[in-house]
C-alpha cells in the first residue's frame, strides 16, 4: 500500500510539474512585457515601415525611368518593361495600405496617388485639351472634394495609358500628348513617394515609436499599439466592404460593374487586394522582406496564445482564399461569384477577430 501510494504521489507530482513546465500561455513577467511593448513599436518602425517606404521610393524610381524610356523610344519591349515596373511598385504601395498612418493620410498622399475608379472619358478629354500635362500641372490637382479631378493623377491614369481599356495597348500608338502625360504621371508619383518616405520616416521614428514624447500624437503605448491594430481593421474593411463589394454587388448581381474595380485596365485588382491583406499581416507579424521583429503577435501570445493562433490562421485563410478566384476580378464578379463571396466572408471574419478580440486584448493588457 505504501509503495503504490508513493508511486501515485510521485506520479502526480511529476504530472503537475510537467504540465506547469509545458504550459504555452503563461503570462510573461511584467518587466519583460513592458520591454515587449516598447520593442513592438520600435521593431515595426525599423523592420516594416521605414524599409517598405525605402523600397517604395526605389520602385517608383524604376517606374519613372521605365516610363521615360518608353516615351523616348516607344517600343513594345519598353512598354512591357514599364508595365512590369508599374505592377512592381503597386505591390509595395498596396502592402503599405496595411498601415495608413501618419503623413500618408494627413497629407493626402493616398488620394493623390490612388484615387479610383477612373473615367477614361475624363482622361481622354484631358488629353484632347491644351493644358501642359507635366508634373507641375498634376501637382496642382489637389481638390480632395473632387474625385474626378484626383483620378487624373496617380497610378490609375498611368495604368490606362499603359494598357488601354482592352488591356492590349500597342507602343506604336502613343501620341505626343500621351507621352507627355505618362512622363508627368510617373514624375508626380515619384515626387509623392519621395516626400512620403521623408515625412513617413520622421513620423514613425519620432511619433509612433515614441508615444508620450513631445510632438507625438500618441499619449502612451496603448494608443500607439491600438493605432496599428486599427490600421489592420481599416484595410480589411476597405477591401472586404468596399473594393470588392462595390463592383461585386452581393445583393443584386445584375448591378455588378467591372468598370469600377481598382485596377481594371491591367486586371491587377486581385493582386492589389491580396497585397493589402499581406500588408496587414506584415503589421501583425512585424515582418517584411524576410526580416522579422517583435510584433503584435508576440504581444498577444504573451497572454493569450489561442487568440494569437486564431488571428494568424484567419490571415492565412483570407490570403489563400484569393487563390480560389481563378480569373480576373473583372470577370469573377460575374462568373465566380461564390468564390468572390467566400473571400469577402474570410475578410469579415478576420476583421471581426481584430476588432472584437485584438483591440480589447490591447486595452486589457497594455495600461501605459
Amino acid at each position: 500500500m505504501k509503495k503504490y501510494a508513493l508511486l501515485a504521489l510521485l506520479g502526480g507530482s511529476l504530472f503537475t510539474t510537467t504540465m506547469i513546465g509545458c504550459k504555452s500561455d503563461d503570462p510573461v513577467p511584467e518587466t519583460d512585457f513592458n520591454e515587449l511593448k516598447t520593442l513592438v513599436l520600435k521593431d515595426f518602425t525599423n523592420t516594416v515601415a521605414n524599409p517598405l517606404y525605402a523600397e517604395f521610393k526605389a520602385k517608383a524610381t524604376e517606374l519613372n525611368t521605365a516610363v521615360n524610356a518608353l516615351a523616348t523610344n516607344p517600343t513594345q519591349a519598353n512598354l512591357e518593361t514599364a508595365r512590369a515596373a508599374w505592377k512592381a511598385v503597386r505591390v509595395i504601395w498596396e502592402q503599405s495600405e496595411g498601415f495608413l498612418l501618419g503623413p500618408v493620410d494627413d497629407d493626402n498622399y493616398d488620394p493623390y496617388m490612388d484615387t479610383w475608379p477612373t473615367d477614361h472619358n475624363s482622361m481622354d478629354s484631358l488629353l484632347g485639351g491644351t493644358n501642359p500635362l507635366n508634373v507641375d500641372f498634376l501637382a496642382g490637382l489637389t481638390n480632395t472634394e473632387s474625385e474626378t479631378e484626383l483620378t487624373l493623377r496617380g497610378f490609375h491614369p498611368l495604368e490606362y495609358l499603359l494598357w488601354d481599356t482592352d488591356g492590349n495597348r500597342q507602343a506604336s500608338t502613343f501620341t505626343a500628348r500621351e507621352k507627355e502625360y505618362m512622363v508627368g504621371l510617373a514624375g508626380d508619383i515619384l515626387n509623392n513617394v519621395t516626400n512620403l518616405q521623408t515625412s513617413g520616416n520622421v513620423f514613425f521614428t519620432t511619433e509612433l515609436m515614441k508615444p508620450g514624447a513631445a510632438g507625438s500624437r500618441y499619449e502612451n503605448k496603448k494608443d500607439a499599439l491600438e493605432a496599428l491594430a486599427n490600421a489592420i481593421i481599416d484595410i480589411c474593411k476597405e477591401v472586404g466592404e468596399g473594393k470588392m463589394v462595390d463592383p461585386f454587388s452581393p445583393s443584386n448581381p445584375a448591378l455588378a460593374d467591372s468598370t469600377i474595380t481598382e485596377s481594371p485596365y491591367s486586371h491587377n485588382s486581385i493582386i492589389d487586394f491580396r497585397n493589402n491583406i499581406i500588408g496587414a499581416r506584415n503589421v501583425y507579424l512585424c515582418q517584411y522582406n524576410n526580416v522579422t521583429g517583435k510584433s503584435l503577435s508576440d504581444l498577444v501570445r504573451a497572454n493569450n496564445a489561442a487568440l494569437d493562433q486564431e488571428i494568424k490562421q484567419k490571415f492565412e485563410v483570407a490570403i489563400n482564399s484569393f487563390d480560389g478566384i481563378t480569373t480576373t476580378f473583372e470577370q469573377a464578379i460575374f462568373t465566380q461569384r461564390v468564390q468572390v463571396q467566400n473571400t469577402i466572408n474570410t475578410l469579415t471574419s478576420l476583421k471581426e477577430s481584430i476588432d472584437g478580440k485584438l483591440i480589447p486584448h490591447i486595452r486589457q493588457y497594455v495600461l501605459d
